[in-house]
């Protein structure tokens, strides 16, 4: 299916000709999702790029006039940021890249879809803030981490994840009306997301983030904060072979073992009750040792010692604000890891830490994950309890081992993280599996291992797979979230009667 010329010419109207195509070859660089997915996708009739918000609302009025469905998209990071059926538009938002403000005595800045954290981090940085920046890598959208999609950071142990720290919107709805959230409704600044104006903050983003299925987000403010730990830092080299230091006199990584999942369970509600620390991580090991080494002939070197050394990591990254303070924070570290049998990793592997600190700024590794064959996918992705998300951990044997034994994924069956939020009230978990994505039966096991993943959740009733936009997984997790999926169906149906944005459930 193609559009009509009519409709293209419409929409060339709105954005000029530059700005859209419905060329073969252009289609074709905008369909496929990198190749760690294993799925399929459609190609779209015609992809467009907008430049304001009033040209995403007129975009959307066409394609409600004509039935046809739209997906937007920025970097491309999604597995539904592309079509899945034929008659659909693809909305690229890249050239909405602006900052518009940062109000450091207010603590916001407002931006637009196409800023990626390469663009904010270094101007917030450079005056003593920083933000919920998401481990998605620099050229991550950061208006899509904090409103659309998941936005975990490796310091949300110390601070939160990225929808705590949305304020006022612009947005678009499905039928192409204008609204703006909270304050900014009433023109009292982008200070506050609950009012005196509309708070729409839970349809629009919730926890996991509805991923375009209630309309088009074109700008927000997001709350910035005061930089934990020193501001300045120092690079060495280039990627992706680069270093980055901080000040040791205020700025400690120490890396360390736990003897079992109760053991790191246990130090990090004890760290919370103290509020020690910036950040604090029950890390993937897989993941530790395809960061820590820059091939994969050297990964296969490394990788058995990690595995024996580290098969629990647990990094901890202390911040404070002056000698005292770090030195108040190491006595109680160290305390709590004598007293929880947790030990200190080998001095060559807790330095690289030390030398790579962009693992808490930036990350500028992830691509790395990509080594190993090609494939990786992260599941589960809930939050609950710190120690709810350790039981969920204990039942990974439970369903794991068929499929590291079989091939189908790689064999590390203890790759997941935990990551606690605000010192420890609540937790993220995250299983990161690698396969070799040339492997032509892999697709079909994938797609088991998933399914046996979210049966186990559901057999045991864990909030260990967080239902976000209205597709088949919503289906099955809707009864363990209070029928979340019906609720989202009516909805969508409010807002979207004719299921043209991001229609990710088949109907």
């Amino acid at each position: 299916m193609s559009l009509s010329r009519d409709i293209y010419t419409q929409l060339e109207a709105v954005v000029g000709a530059e700005n859209i195509s419905d060329k073969e070859y252009i289609l074709a660089g905008n369909r496929n999702r990198t190749p760690e997915y294993p799925f399929e996708y459609h190609t779209a009739d015609a992809i467009i790029m907008p430049g304001s918000t009033e040209q995403v609302r007129d975009i959307i009025h066409i394609c409600n006039q004509n039935d046809i469905c739209f997906v937007t998209t920025v970097s491309g990071a999604s597995a539904d940021a592309y079509p899945n059926r034929g008659g659909t538009l693809l909305i690229d938002l890249k050239r909405m890249n602006q900052i518009i403000e940062i109000n450091t005595e207010d603590g916001y800045a407002v931006i637009e879809p196409g800023v990626r954290h390469v663009q904010l981090y270094p101007e917030l940085r450079r005056q003593g803030f920083s933000y919920a920046i998401a481990a998605v890598g620099p050229g991550g959208s950061v208006l899509s981490n904090f409103t659309s999609t998941a936005g975990e950071n490796h310091n949300m142990y110390g601070a939160s994840r990225a929808n705590r720290y949305i304020l006022g919107m612009e947005y678009v709805t499905p039928e192409g009306e204008i609204l703006r959230t909270g304050s900014l409704q009433t023109d009292s600044g982008w200070f506050c997301p609950d009012g005196p104006g509309p708070s729409i903050r839970g349809l629009l983003r919730g926890f996991y983030g509805n991923h375009g299925q209630m309309g088009v987000i074109t700008k927000t403010a997001i709350a910035i904060i005061p930089c934990r730990g020193p501001r300045d830092f120092t690079l060495e080299g280039h990627t992706p072979n680069h270093k980055v230091y901080q000040p040791s006199d205020s700025a400690q990584v120490y890396l360390f073992n736990c003897p079992d999942l109760d053991a790191a369970c246990e130090a990090i509600l004890r760290m919370g009750e103290v509020e020690i620390a910036a950040s604090v991580t029950k890390f993937f090991y897989l993941t530790l040792a395809v960061m820590m080494t820059d091939s994969a002939n050297a990964f296969h070197e490394l990788w058995p010692r990690i595995r024996k050394e580290l098969p629990i990591p647990l990094v901890v990254y202390l911040a404070p604000q002056s000698a005292q303070e770090l030195a108040y924070e190491e006595k109680l570290l160290f305390e709590i890891a004598e007293e929880t049998g947790l030990k200190r990793a080998a001095s060559d592997l807790e330095n690289w830490f030390r030398s790579h600190m962009d693992f808490f700024m930036v990350v500028g590794m992830l691509q790395r994950v990509l080594r190993l064959g090609g494939g990786w996918m992260p599941i589960k992705l809930g939050a609950d309890s710190v120690t709810h998300m350790f039981e969920v951990g204990k039942s990974v044997p439970e369903f794991i081992y068929k499929y590291t034994e079989n091939g189908t994924i790689f064999d590390a069956p203890d790759n997941f993280q935990i990551a606690p939020m605000e010192y420890g009230h609540f937790a993220y978990i995250e299983l990161l599996f690698m396969y070799d994505r040339t492997n032509p039966e892999v697709g079909k096991g994938v797609a088991e291992f998933r399914q046996a993943s979210r049966d186990t959740d559901i057999a045991h009733h864990f909030h260990a797979e967080t239902p976000g936009c209205l597709n088949a997984v919503t289906q099955q997790l809707g009864p363990l979230y209070m029928n979340y999926h019906l609720w989202l169906r009516k909805l969508r149906e409010a807002f979207d009667p004719k299921n043209l944005a991001n229609p990710i459930l088949k109907e």
